[in-house]
């Protein structure tokens, strides 16, 4: 029951108030779904189903859903694992947007009941959905959800899969070490699992880890994970860690023990019908049999790839097929085709975005954002009812003693209160804008990418395939006139590399990863100051090497936004950029001669400096911006290490 916001208790109502809340605990019981009060009409092995996934994730889900139809519509707790399963299956295959429906479906049964454990496994399970499709900040959001419902269940151990998967997300990001101390978190001797599957995990994704600078750290890894996987008859995990090993050996140029490893994945997955796993050791296979330079066979194995994908309809597996390609059409010194291969790579990427994350995703992220700020509301109210009642029998306790004394203090507990609620009800109002500006900066990166790919990469593609055509058609051309038109089809082809290379720059900029920030910010001053428009200089003081990548990346970022809009808007003749690193914090000053404006009376940012601004608060750091007009305009960012 729902108390009104102007509840309160007098002293004629007192003896009436312990009897209605005795009768509201008896409603609340009664109501409340139990366990023991469950009929189940059929016993389920739930812990089959549940080493099934990892054997054969199709036929699990027939089970789940034979007996999803055969159980009492009462029974809600079983209702909710094999609607869990059911998602499960169809994460094991990489079919997402299907994963998605039938957790949230589980997700709303476990929520409805306040079965914690449950609510944790889900919230765990669509992160690692998230994680795998590029959106590491939602993925976040249901790890750490994860990890407060497994607190309210009183299940520690629990957090292992979580722990591991948080590894995961930043294994993705690339970074290595940050990832490898939630790994080492999950296999803690405290909070050993017994799950032995779920060790092996851990193991396979600390080898990734040691791939690169540790080859006998991860073949140890890997090794210990087989031999667990060999133990339970694990097929999945047995899989993942052969390709694993395959990829190490490849890297490492080993081809014969690459081949062998991913023959051993190869054959797994085919007894144990793991369909996307079987392709993944194929397209592993191929990318070996083209290192040996055996390209027939590669492309053989490329092909049945891609049929297998378009027969599935898995666009993930569709895109890989199209990069593989792509590399074995260059090899072969077949340009047109490898660049055609990877153009389709890019659209079926953004396929898989647009079905999995506009259709299903989105959907998702704003349902958990507003059952998030329920949750707040609810727990403010619950706050509010605690703080009255201690308010109504402190009065009772003090009006015996001194009448006035307790009315004054009633008085300025609940001011404090009224502050509090208003405080809170800003933060949950701050947070939903928040969450609204980082999905509509999204949608318009995404519009931004999709622009650029056809404007400039569809025009010169147009223009190539204009020529071509008139190579084919016109049979009397002149040596010469097909000399030009081969020549201009050459440069339009490394035009459109360029154009390829800048926009995958743009997304991921490789000037940090190869110069660092400073390298990146002497790069941008030398190409500005080409020109006789703009002067840039800059000072760099205290700055190491051992910046996040993501503070690193978001300073960046920052760093062009604000020298786009001194060239756009500012008409200044010098920019003057200062970056200092002390043990607390980093900062950036940037200061231009310009014409400036009046920076009381702008409301609100640009687009891109709103975006920035709340990539830097996400860091809990702070952008402040001094500017008079006809003085210039001074920018300032510090963000706390």
């Amino acid at each position: 029951m729902k108390q009104s916001a102007g509840f309160h208790i007098d002293k004629a109502g007192l003896k009436t108030f312990f009897g209605a809340l005795a009768i509201i605990l008896l409603c609340l019981y009664a109501c409340t779904p139990s366990g023991d009060k469950t009929i189940k009409h059929k016993k389920i092995d739930f812990n089959a189903i549940h080493r099934l996934l990892y054997k054969n994730p199709e036929f699990a889900r027939q089970l789940s859903m034979a007996d999803l139809d055969s159980i009492d519509g009462h029974d809600l707790k079983s209702k909710i694992a094999l609607l869990k399963a059911i998602g499960s299956s169809y994460a094991f295959e990489s079919e997402y947007s299907d994963a998605v429906t039938f957790y949230n479906q589980a997700l709303s049964l476990a929520e409805r009941i306040e079965f914690y454990k449950e609510i944790a496994n889900i919230n765990n399970n669509l992160g690692m959905i998230f994680n795998e499709i590029g959106n590491a900040k939602v993925a976040y959001t249901y790890y750490l959800t994860a990890l407060d419902n497994y607190e309210s269940a009183n299940l520690p151990e629990k957090k292992v899969g979580t722990l591991n998967n948080i590894g995961v997300m930043f294994l993705n990001m690339n970074n290595k070490e940050k990832a490898l101390t939630y790994f080492d978190q999950a296999l803690q001797p405290t909070i050993f699992p017994k799950d032995t599957i779920l060790v092996a995990s851990v193991l396979n994704n600390m080898a990734i880890c040691y791939l690169e600078k540790d080859p006998d750290t991860a073949l140890y890894n890997l090794d210990k994970a087989i031999n667990l996987s060999k133990k339970v008859h694990n097929q999945y995990g047995l899989c993942i860690s052969y390709q694993t090993m395959g990829n190490m050996f490849l890297k490492m140029e080993e081809n014969q023990k690459a081949y062998d490893a991913y023959n051993k994945s190869l054959s797994i997955a085919e007894a144990a019908n793991l369909s996307y796993q079987h392709s993944l050791s194929k397209i592993g296979l191929a990318r070996v049999l083209l290192q040996m330079k055996q390209n027939d066979k590669a492309i053989k194995l490329a092909f049945e790839v891609m049929d297998k994908a378009k027969k599935n309809k898995n666009l993930r597996l569709k895109s890989q097929s199209h990069l593989l390609l792509s590399s074995i059409y260059q090899e072969n010194k077949d340009y047109k085709n490898s660049l055609l291969e990877y153009q389709k790579n890019i659209e079926t990427q953004k396929d898989l975005n647009d079905r999995t994350v506009i259709n299903q995703i989105y959907d998702t992220e704003v349902n958990h954002l507003n059952r998030k700020n329920k949750m707040q509301s609810l727990d403010l109210e619950r706050k509010e009812l605690v703080i009255r009642n201690k308010n109504t029998l402190l009065l009772s306790a003090l009006v015996i003693f001194i009448l006035g004394i307790a009315g004054f203090y009633l008085i300025y507990r609940n001011h404090h209160h009224k502050q509090k609620v208003k405080l809170q009800e800003t933060i949950i109002d701050f947070t939903q804008k928040k969450s609204k500006a980082a999905i509509e900066a999204e949608l318009s990166e995404r519009k931004r990418i999709g622009t650029e790919l056809h404007d400039r990469i569809g025009y010169l593609l147009s223009l190539t395939g204009l020529q071509v055509s008139i190579l084919l058609e016109k049979k009397t051309l002149t040596e010469e006139k097909k000399g030009s038109l081969l020549t201009s089809i050459a440069e339009n082809i490394d035009e459109t590399f360029d154009e390829v290379r800048n926009i995958s720059h743009n997304l991921s900029p490789s000037l940090l990863s190869i110069h660092g920030l400073k390298g990146a910010l002497n790069n941008i001053s030398a190409k500005i100051n080409q020109s006789s428009q703009l002067k840039m200089s800059f000072d760099v003081f205290g700055l190491d090497a051992t910046i996040e990548s993501l503070i690193e990346h978001v300073l960046y970022r920052a760093l062009q936004e604000i020298i786009n809009n001194v060239i756009k808007h500012s008409h200044a003749s010098e920019l003057f950029i200062q970056l200092v690193q002390d043990t607390d914090q980093i900062t950036l000053m940037a200061e231009d001669n310009g014409v400036g404006f009046d920076a009381g009376q702008e409301k609100e940012f640009g687009l891109g400096l709103e975006n920035i601004k709340s990539r830097i608060e996400n860091l809990d750091g702070s952008l402040y911006i001094d500017s008079k007009k006809g003085r210039g305009t001074i920018i300032s960012i510090v963000i706390p290490l």
